[in-house]
């Protein structure tokens, strides 16, 4: 009797590891995807756009970035809204970093995924190294999942 508790008591903590490599496993695919789609937002705006002539360069970035501010209600709870000048100054300056850094090199390699988990929620972070003018650099996006979306919260 011993053995099969101890049996049943193994295979729930090998299934519950599994289940939870399984996640980490989906967590960095889908903030992997989030962070191409940014990237790919900030690289290659569409002038043809009326928004973009009416709001701003960057408009379509602002779903993708959280907002970090003064509304206490909204911070690290909430994206960017493009239609705040503040707030569209952010994001712009978001892009504008982007593409000064990352978007430099098309063949990126993301070296790591981890996460960490703080006052503000659980970041998950991807490490990436690219190429700029002949020089490796690396750069950190850190993101949080907000409103069932992971949307980016940090560069470093």
């Amino acid at each position: 009797m011993k053995f099969n508790y101890l049996s049943v008591a193994f295979l729930l903590l090998f299934f519950i590891s599994e289940a939870k490599a399984q996640k980490t496993v989906n967590d960095s695919a889908k903030v992997a995807i989030t962070l191409k789609e940014l990237l790919k937002i900030c690289r290659t705006v569409d002038f043809a756009d009326p928004k973009t002539t009416e709001l701003g360069t960057f408009y379509k970035a602002a779903p993708y970035i959280i907002y970090r501010g003064e509304d206490k209600n909204r911070n690290w709870k909430d994206f960017a809204n493009y239609e705040n000048n503040e707030e569209k100054e952010g994001v712009d300056n978001i892009c504008l970093r982007i593409n000064r850094t990352i978007n430099q090199d098309t063949n990126f390699v993301i070296t790591k995924y981890l996460t960490n988990t703080e006052r503000e929620g659980t970041w998950h972070v991807l490490l990436l190294e690219y190429f700029k003018k002949g020089e490796k650099n690396k750069i950190a996006f850190a993101f949080l999942y907000v409103k069932n979306r992971f949307r980016l919260g940090d560069i470093d």
